[in-house]
């Protein structure tokens, strides 16, 4: 049962209060504390083969805090092998593969050996799993049933789905299989009677009637609709069969004629009948569609990058990402009447309704709101501005554009996300903020069908309207949820990454399946009866039907983005075409820069954020760029060169926005003279950007990043799987590489640091709800082994705390010399700090990783923090020369790691296409093999995952003024890692 339970929450840590009451219920023994303690003991021992002094830290059974961790592969589940095959088969049926829906269903299917939890039947703890597995069980025998009836295979489906519908007579997809069966078997009357059979058993049993997609059924039996018909083996080329899931969508996006194909397969018409009109906006702006057919109704030019729309109050509004600007579109006569900048914040989402709309304005850090402005809906007066209550938290889910729906609005309430993730509530009468949701770290919000919904950290959860408190909440097991939609009876949420639109029915049973869309869904809205989807990577907008959950391609646009519907129509953003004259969109790229003659034969770009914070580190990377561009004379060997440098970031997203990203790869692999980007420098946009330039026409495009450190992007391990980083580059060649040391080589300097300190025993910390930074922690106690230092603690923080005191009186009765910390520092890292001084004292060494970049104050001085990159001051004699000329020229240096290494990665670049034969995949080949000789990093060379063999670490000791550099360390991974 320990065993069990651990794994029902493998790679958390389960408390051991937890563990008790799942063990024992309401009425443990006296002795349960102990009595776990024992059982732990023999699972380690069975588990980790030996139970010494250190096995609490090295095997897949750890001790965390006062709890219990076991970690777990994704392989070694067959629960989630299980679940992945379910998601493949339902991706393969979507996409028009029923073959492979088949095969990798009955994959799934084989992985089970008997009843889910069958020695825990009884068990409590047990109770909601055994429902969830038994329900994807028989999902996957549905999924695997509607591929082989796509086969034609419907006379031998017919005694095992006889079978199944009456062991699950209310199950109304099982009885519509069979009726199909039944039909294309010439067995009408009988399929007739299994709706009439249906009919009384959800009569009897519910009250209800049959559901509107099982009566269509009978309609169309009693009709002979040809419809029906058992279908056609498709016509599939063998190179079209080879294309994984990825591979699939890489076509669909680069290449019209299998983006048709795809769409067939999909939807099992001919190219005339069914493929949507692409619709072109000559420039950024607003899409009215017709929402029945998808015909575009008009096309409204605005801004440069609209993002958010909403509709209400007699209009429509559309937020623009880089303006800062709303503007009002009349729905009657699609003319924009005015447009506003009603606040001198940068808006972060926008909403109408309850007499108003109301405006999130952006603070100083992050992307969630600080305040809410109420805006009239006639004149554009700001009437008022609710300031939000709590701070903003550094780190993981602000920026990157990832979220941008922070408002929502009820008949009597307006719902805002807060800068520290609770919700407010708002009275639009008062505009009194009248009560407040905490128990929530909400990264999004939706209203709709009289209740109001959040995106949580693990899910979704559900704020009770009456209670202003959470009523209920559930995981869902997405790569990472954008936005929602609420309506038909169920919640919508959009996965960008994992490439689908998740629907979710929360009560009674908490069912949950996917709608495979592809990698870039990043909106979704509720109107019209439908669910309508946008994805900026294919360039489609979706409308999904939800009492079947089919999903239909009605347009085609370039780069959508939000969606609203009401008003006379559906009304969708884009960014728009390119501009006649640019060789990439106007509206993320400046123009070629060129100084040869007439135009160049090739393009390179890159790919960072131009505006926010980051913008002093970025600009002076153009620079370096363009100054090796001029010093070559724009030449790559026998080829001319230019340059566009392309912005990923958006004012809204506060930095890099994950759609921008998504858009800007997409331009670079269908514009067949780009060769090359530079970029990006966040990891997020790299992750996103990888799998799209992989499968680019013409090979893999190449890849090289200045910084994007996180071991994620290029090697298995840290969490990251092998199946993971297959997904992530799709054609299987590797196609990025990066200058900068990353994460594997960090972890190391530190801890070398720490020796040339002079420490000789040392404490490991790291953020134990952070797989990755896992990674960072185990890297370190391993280096520190390697170097004879004594590992006298090794613990992980709760990324929620407000107060560490604990953990710091833990720390210091180790008696350590040195505390290295891993990886992003937490939200309260102030107090993490300072109650590790208060206990540690001055004499202790805290080293810590670049997630702490930028922390200050009182306890932070002293303190060391590593971060990739050479200095300029410490630079080889090739590199200060090349600064030097550079500002000689009027150029700018820019800070450490700026200047320097945009050039360094335009001249590895260069020169990788100088020996290349001008085609992308001969670049990518001659890139990953580049070597440096004293160049202006010093000498260069990648591995293997396209990560430098040696990298260069510097350490900062933070000051009063700053943080200055106290020693540069170059290190290599070491041979097992």
């Amino acid at each position: 049962a320990l065993l069990a339970s651990l794994l029902l929450h493998a790679n958390e840590v389960v408390s051991a209060d937890r563990l008790i009451d799942e063990l024992w219920g309401e009425s443990p023994p006296p002795t349960a504390a102990k009595t776990l303690q024992a059982h732990v003991s023999r699972l380690r021992q069975s588990l980790n083969g030996d139970e010494d002094s250190t096995a609490h830290l090295r095997g897949p059974l750890a001790t965390s805090g006062r709890g219990y961790v076991l970690k777990v592969e994704p392989s070694q589940l067959d629960a989630d092998s299980f679940r992945h095959l379910l998601e493949d088969a339902r991706r393969a049926l979507a996409e028009g593969e029923p073959k492979a829906a088949a095969e990798k269903a009955g994959r799934a299917l084989a992985l089970w050996r008997g009843p889910a939890l069958a020695d825990f039947a009884y068990e409590s703890f047990a109770q909601a799993e055994i429902a969830r597995l038994d329900e994807l069980r028989l999902s996957a025998q549905e999924e695997r049933i509607e591929a082989e009836l796509a086969l034609g295979q419907h006379r031998e489906l017919v005694g095992e789905l006889e079978s199944l519908v009456t062991e699950h007579p209310l199950r109304e997809r099982l009885r519509g299989q069979l009726m199909l069966a039944l039909y294309r078997s010439d067995r009408q009357a009988e399929a007739l009677q299994v709706f009439q059979q249906g009919r009384l058993a959800l009569a009897e049993e519910l009250g209800l009637e049959p559901s509107q997609s099982l009566q269509r059924l009978e309609r169309q039996i009693l009709e002979h609709d040809p419809a029906l018909a058992a279908p056609a083996p498709p016509a599939v080329s063998r190179a079209a069969r080879g294309l994984g899931p990825l591979v699939l969508l890489g076509a669909l996006l680069l290449a019209a004629a299998v983006g048709t194909l795809a769409f067939l397969l999909a939807r099992g018409g001919d190219p005339a009948a069914s493929e949507p009109a692409e619709i072109t906006l000559e420039r950024s702006g607003v899409g009215a569609l017709d929402p029945v057919t998808g015909e575009l109704l008009s096309a409204i030019p605005l801004g440069t990058s609209p993002s958010n729309v909403a509709v209400g109050e007699g209009a429509v509004w559309v937020l623009d990402a880089d303006d800062r600007t709303i503007s009002r579109i009349d729905p009657e006569t699609h003319a924009v009447r005015r447009t506003f900048s009603p606040t001198a914040s940068t808006p972060t989402d926008l909403a109408a309704g309850a007499g108003a709309v109301w405006i999130g304005n952006g603070g100083d850090f992050g992307s969630f709101p600080v305040s809410v402005s109420r805006m009239d809906p006639e004149s554009g007066v700001v009437d008022a501005t609710i300031a939000l209550p709590g701070s903003s938290v550094r780190g993981y889910l602000q920026g990157g554009g990832f979220t941008q729906q922070f408002v929502a609005v009820t008949n009597d309430a307006v719902w805002v996300v807060n800068p520290d993730q609770s919700v407010s509530r708002i009275d639009p009468l008062t505009n009194d903020i009248v009560a407040r949701v905490r128990d929530v770290r909400a990264s999004g919000i939706a209203a709709g069908d009289g209740s109001v919904w959040v995106v949580d950290e693990e899910g979704v959860a559900e704020i009770d309207p009456e209670t202003n408190a959470i009523a209920w909440r559930t995981d869902v097991k997405g790569e990472g949820l954008s936005a929602l939609a609420v309506g038909g009876g169920a919640v919508w949420a959009a996965d960008p990454i994992g490439g689908s639109v998740w629907r979710i029915d929360p009560r009674p049973d908490d069912l949950q399946r996917t709608i495979p869309l592809g990698v870039g869904v990043n909106w979704v809205a509720f109107g019209e009866g439908a669910v309508w989807a946008t994805n900026v990577v294919a360039g489609t907008v979706h409308r999904i039907d939800p009492s079947t959950n089919r999903a239909q391609i009605v347009s085609r646009i370039a780069a959508p983005g939000g969606v609203a519907v009401g008003e006379t129509g559906v009304w969708v953003t884009s960014a728009g075409q390119p501009s006649a004259d640019a060789a990439l969109p106007a509206s993320a790229c400046r123009d070629v820069y060129y100084g040869g003659s007439g135009s160049p034969r090739f393009l390179i770009a890159s790919d960072l954020p131009l505006q926010g914070g980051a913008r002093a580190w970025t600009q002076p990377m153009v620079g370096g760029i363009r100054f090796v561009l001029e010093r070559r004379g724009f030449r790559a060997g026998p080829y001319t060169v230019g340059y566009q440098s392309c912005d990923d970031a958006t004012a809204q997203a506060e930095g890099f926005d994950i759609y921008r990203c998504f858009s800007n790869a997409n331009a670079y692999a269908r514009t067949p003279d780009v060769l090359g980007v530079i970029g990006s420098l966040n990891w997020g946009c790299s992750l996103v950007e990888i799998p799209i330039t992989n499968q680019a026409p013409g090979g893999p495009l190449a890849m090289i990043s200045p910084a994007s450190t996180p071991t994620l992007l290029t090697r298995p391990g840290w969490g990251t799987s092998e199946e993971e980083l297959e997904r992530r580059y799709p054609t299987g060649e590797r196609n990025f590489v990066r200058i900068a040391a990353a994460d594997h080589l960090q972890a190391p300097a530190l801890v070398e640091a720490a020796k040339g300190m002079g420490a000789r025993r040392v404490a490991v910390l790291w953020d134990g709800q952070d797989t990755d930074t896992a990674g960072f922690a185990a890297a370190m106690r391993e280096r520190a082994e390697a170097l004879g230092l004594e590992l006298v603690e090794s613990t992980a923080w709760n990324r929620q705390a407000r107060s560490f005191d604990r953990l710091a009186r833990r720390v210091a009765a180790a008696r350590p010399d040195a505390v290295l910390m891993a990886h992003a520092a937490p939200p309260h890292v102030d107090s993490l700090l300072g109650d590790l001084r208060a206990r540690l004292g001055r004499g202790v060494a805290l080293i810590a990783s670049d997630g702490f970049f930028g922390v200050s104050g009182p306890a932070a001085r002293g303190m060391y923090i590593g971060n990739y990159g050479i200095p300029n001051a410490e630079l080889p004699a090739a590199g200060k020369q090349f600064l030097a000329d550079l500002e000689a020229s009027g150029g700018d240096p820019g800070p450490d790691g700026t200047a320097v290494y945009g050039a360094q990665a335009a001249e590895i670049l260069l020169d990788a296409i100088a020996r290349s034969d001008g085609t992308r995949a001969s670049v990518t080949e001659e890139l990953r093999r580049a070597t440096v000789e004293d160049g202006l990093l010093g000498d260069i060379s990648f591995d293997r995952y396209g990560d430098l063999v040696e990298g260069p670490v510097t350490i900062y000791r933070v000051t009063r003024e700053g943080a200055v550099v106290d020693r540069v360390i170059w290190t290599t991974a070491n041979p097992e890692s």
